[in-house]
């Protein structure tokens, strides 16, 4: 039987949270750096890193198997 890690969804979870976050922030600074009165850079950013993020996810899980 597999020894399973309690804390290793939570740090699955974390890591996600955090990558959202900052691609948020990267994307905000973008805009605000070119005057953007519409945060289209954040938008775009935020949803490439959020993809990045559940293809990581689901890589992950499907080492598992």
């Amino acid at each position: 039987m597999k020894n399973k890690n309690p804390f290793k969804y939570y740090f699955i979870g974390t890591q996600i949270a955090f990558t959202v976050l900052f691609s948020v922030f990267v994307g905000y600074q973008i805009d605000k750096m070119l005057n953007h009165q519409k945060y289209i850079i954040t938008i775009i950013v935020s949803a490439l890193f959020i993809f990045y993020a559940l293809y990581a996810l689901i890589k992950d899980v499907n080492q598992e198997k």
